[in-house]
């Protein structure tokens, strides 16, 4: 099975497990040519929980560079409730 959004993808290990594969998008920017998107490995035999963190961690690092403490908390903490989001949606259904 495969989970993808707009920048990761997560695969299970194998069809029985409860690992995730994690795949996080970045731009290559080859010396000749033009930038690209591509997925890259991010993680093998994660939990679920730890693959979000990652997730979470990988967005935050893409809206900025250095946060203060406070930021940071505020900021994982808004990220973390919109994964959250996406999983209660997936429960009503």
């Amino acid at each position: 099975m495969i989970i993808e959004e707009s920048d990761f993808r997560l695969e299970n290990s194998n069809d029985f497990s409860q690992f995730w594969d994690l795949e996080l998008l970045y731009t290559v920017k080859p010396k000749s040519g033009e930038a690209r998107q591509e997925f890259k490995n991010a993680g093998y035999g994660l939990t679920l929980g730890s693959a979000i963190k990652r997730i979470i961690n990988y967005r935050l690092s893409n809206k900025k560079e250095i946060y203060t403490l406070k930021e940071y908390l505020a900021e994982y903490k808004k990220e973390n409730a919109q994964i959250r989001s996406l999983i209660e949606v997936g429960q009503g259904q």
